[in-house]
């Protein structure tokens, strides 16, 4: 399952890939509209055994939330 949050900024979202608690994870950034640093708008909830698998994952979560950038 992801957990996603709708920003009414576009910008353009990065994905992280990162190893926590011995599982490997994914997290989907945006600069902040206001002030600064990031603000996360998707991730992972599920625990990844392995890079790849995690980036697979939240690569294709990443084309979903650009393929619905471009049709809004």
């Amino acid at each position: 399952m992801t957990t996603l949050q709708s920003s009414p900024t576009p910008t353009v979202p990065v994905l992280h890939v990162f190893e926590q608690a011995g599982g490997w994870h994914w997290g989907i950034t945006i600069p902040r509209g206001l002030g600064s640093g990031f603000k996360v708008i998707a991730f992972s909830e599920r625990t990844f055994p392995r890079e790849d698998a995690a980036r697979n994952d939240g690569s294709q979560v990443l084309a979903s939330l650009e393929g619905a950038a471009v049709h809004n």
